[in-house]
């Protein structure tokens, strides 16, 4: 090849073709590094929950689970009652440690259950009221919190004074102010506040021994936002692997509240 040749060479245009191929790959780099933040949005799930279940073993199941398949557990907290309707309206994506009813169930996609509660009376020490059955409840206060979910007997039960509150901390302060007769909530929720918040009067209250129900806890998707069903069923395929690995036990056994 003589000096000439080898200078036009040198200085030659690419065909069309390979620009043309080169611009297409180009293309293609510029879709991958726009998909890489779009799937990462796509992994993250966000609940809403009322904030005493923060730190709990709803939290740290509902975590552990998405967080081996792959997803970002991320959390708000609210009062039970707006956390309850903003999923239920499709303002919210999941709900985080909710009882199951067939109204919810029109609105919502559950998980497998990822847990249980007993939900009890509490009374102060000094009160002589009990509990067998409802009507043992006739003409008491019972400090309720809205939005919760009862039984259908207890919701219908007009002879029962029930008085609802946002908060069950609230519920707590009024029953040592003898403003209510009894709370009910679930042991776990009452037990943990009694043991921090409300440590100085803990020996003050006491639960009946007969529970109103023994519930499960599942998480629910709004059926609103689409993909709820694949949220639904990535959860329980995670909840699966994290009971066959021992990780479920092992939360179970740091005794947490709910």
């Amino acid at each position: 090849m003589n000096n000439e040749y080898r200078h036009e060479a040198a200085n030659a245009k690419p065909p069309a073709r390979i620009k043309n191929k080169v611009a297409r790959c180009l293309f293609s780099l510029s879709l991958l590094c726009l998909a890489g933040p779009l799937s990462a949005q796509t992994t993250a799930v966000t609940f809403v929950t009322d904030e005493e279940k923060d730190g709990g073993f709803l939290i740290a199941v509902t975590d552990a689970a998405f967080k081996k398949v792959g997803y970002k557990v991320q959390i708000q907290y609210r009062p039970w009652a707006r956390a309850l309707k903003s999923v239920m309206d499709g303002d919210a994506e999941a709900l985080l440690g909710v009882y199951r009813n067939d109204e919810r169930a029109a609105q919502m996609l559950y998980t497998e259950s990822i847990g249980s509660s007993d939900l009890v009376f509490f009374k102060l020490k000094s009160s002589t009221a009990t509990f067998q059955r409802l009507e043992d409840l006739k003409n008491l206060s019972v400090g309720t919190v809205i939005g919760a979910s009862y039984t259908p007997e207890f919701n219908a039960a007009a002879y029962i004074k029930k008085e609802s509150t946002s908060e069950v901390a609230i519920n707590l302060r009024k029953l040592l102010a003898s403003r209510i007769d009894l709370l009910l909530e679930k042991r776990a929720v009452v037990q943990d506040l009694l043991s921090t918040q409300f440590a100085a009067d803990a020996s003050r209250i006491v639960a009946l021994d007969t529970p109103l129900k023994t519930a499960l806890f599942y998480n629910a998707f709004s059926k609103k936002i689409p993909g709820y069903a694949t949220r639904v069923a990535d959860f329980n395929r995670g909840l699966a692997l994290i009971k066959q690995d021992g990780t479920f036990k092992e939360i179970m056994e740091r005794k947490l509240h709910e």
